[in-house]
């Protein structure tokens, strides 16, 4: 299993309102893919996955505040290719 963190967004950017999740258990997301939206001092920017695979928990809920490198939006299982 592998767990998303909250990436840095910016210079001075420690936190965030989560605004909108993208996803949900049992969607597939790939690398890149927006999965939420989070407001910070200066915008609502949209958080893209830095993994690809199916996810399995989703950690937060709309309206939580979230910290850069916080296990956030979901844990998710790595598809396998081959």
């Amino acid at each position: 299993m592998t767990e998303f963190k909250l990436p840095e967004l910016g210079e001075n950017v420690h936190q965030g309102d989560l605004v909108r999740l993208m996803v949900a258990p049992g969607a597939t997301v790939s690398e890149g893919q927006p999965v939420m939206e989070l407001e910070t001092d200066k915008a609502v920017v949209e958080v893209p996955s830095s993994v690809s695979g199916k996810v399995k928990d989703v950690l937060v809920k709309q309206g939580e505040k979230i910290q850069v490198g916080q296990a956030t939006s979901c844990s998710a299982r790595p598809r396998l290719t081959g």
